[in-house]
C-alpha cells in the first residue's frame, strides 16, 4: 500500500514539473540593431527591456545584437507574439515584419539609428 502511495506521488510530481516546463515558450525575433554597445545603451537596451516588461507575461528577454535578434521566453496564457512583436515596434525597433513606431524611432539616441551609407 506504502509502494503504491508513493508511487502515485511521485507521478503526480512529475506531471506538475513537466506541466510548468511546458508554461512558457521562447520566440526570436528578427530585428535591426545599429549600436555595437546596445545591451547597456539607454536608447535600445534598456528601452527594449522597459518596453516588454511592461506586458504581463514576459519571463526573460535576452538582446542578441550580433545576430539582430531578441529572444523572449514568454508565456503563452498572458501575451502572444504579436503583443510581443507590437511592444519592440512601440520601442523604436522593427520586430520581424512589425515596422517600428516612426516616433519611438526619432526618440532613439543618433548611435541606434540606421547609418547613412
Amino acid at each position: 500500500m506504502i509502494k503504491i502511495a508513493l508511487f502515485t506521488l511521485t507521478l503526480i510530481i512529475s506531471s506538475i514539473s513537466f506541466g510548468q516546463s511546458k508554461k512558457y515558450k521562447t520566440t526570436v525575433i528578427k530585428t535591426e540593431i545599429f549600436c555595437d554597445h546596445c545591451i547597456k545603451c539607454e536608447s535600445c537596451g534598456q528601452n527594449i527591456y522597459n518596453k516588454l516588461t511592461e506586458n504581463r507575461g514576459i519571463k526573460s528577454i535576452r538582446i542578441e545584437d550580433e545576430i539582430n535578434a531578441i529572444s523572449v521566453k514568454y508565456n503563452p496564457k498572458k501575451i502572444n507574439l504579436d503583443q510581443i512583436e507590437s511592444a519592440i515596434a512601440k520601442a523604436g525597433y522593427d520586430a520581424n515584419d512589425t515596422k517600428a513606431n516612426f516616433k519611438s524611432y526619432q526618440k532613439l539616441d543618433n548611435c541606434c539609428k540606421k547609418k547613412s551609407e
